[in-house]
């Protein structure tokens, strides 16, 4: 199992001091997953974010012009990068599939223990809060530039 140092070290977990994130290591619950396995599915119902402790995932969204039936690889996802964070924040389902590239084990955080930490420590729910939003920030900023860089240069923006 991961320490607390590696925890903090990640942007979800960052500023969250020693004592809080005790308490948030024993609400978390540790996966593993073979090569191969699906993590999680776009279109089904989350309630969980995960921290990845070891291996690596591909990240899939569904694409009718993709050559997988689990569609097109939009990003692979390493030691300390998150996913499943949106379905924290809009309560909404999943929006990609994640499948294991190797074998992959990870902490997982669901949104009942996102409330008890609410419920019993204010400042640090709201420094994860912040910190989700953040990182959902910085990778919008992301699609926006590849959406730029990739968009027909003769297209004009709506004049509505």
């Amino acid at each position: 199992m991961k320490t607390v140092r590696f925890l903090q070290e990640q942007p979800i977990f960052g500023g969250v001091d020693d004592q809080a994130m005790q308490s948030i290591m024993l609400l978390m619950r540790e996966l593993s997953f073979a090569a191969t396995d699906m993590i999680v599915q776009e279109g089904e119902d989350g309630d969980s974010l995960f921290v990845i402790c070891s291996g690596s995932v591909e990240v899939l969204k569904a694409c009718p012009t993709a050559n997988s039936e689990f569609g097109k690889r939009i990003a692979v996802l390493r030691v300390g990068d998150v996913f499943g964070e949106m379905e924290l924040i809009d309560l909404q389902r999943r929006s990609a599939t994640v499948r294991a590239l190797e074998p992959v084990s990870v902490l997982a955080l669901s949104n009942a223990d996102l409330f008890q930490i609410y419920e019993s420590d204010l400042p640090t729910f709201t420094l994860i809060v912040l910190n989700l939003a953040r990182e959902l920030s910085r990778r919008l900023r992301s699609i926006d530039d590849l959406a730029v860089r990739y968009m027909p240069t003769n297209s004009r923006p709506d004049s509505s």
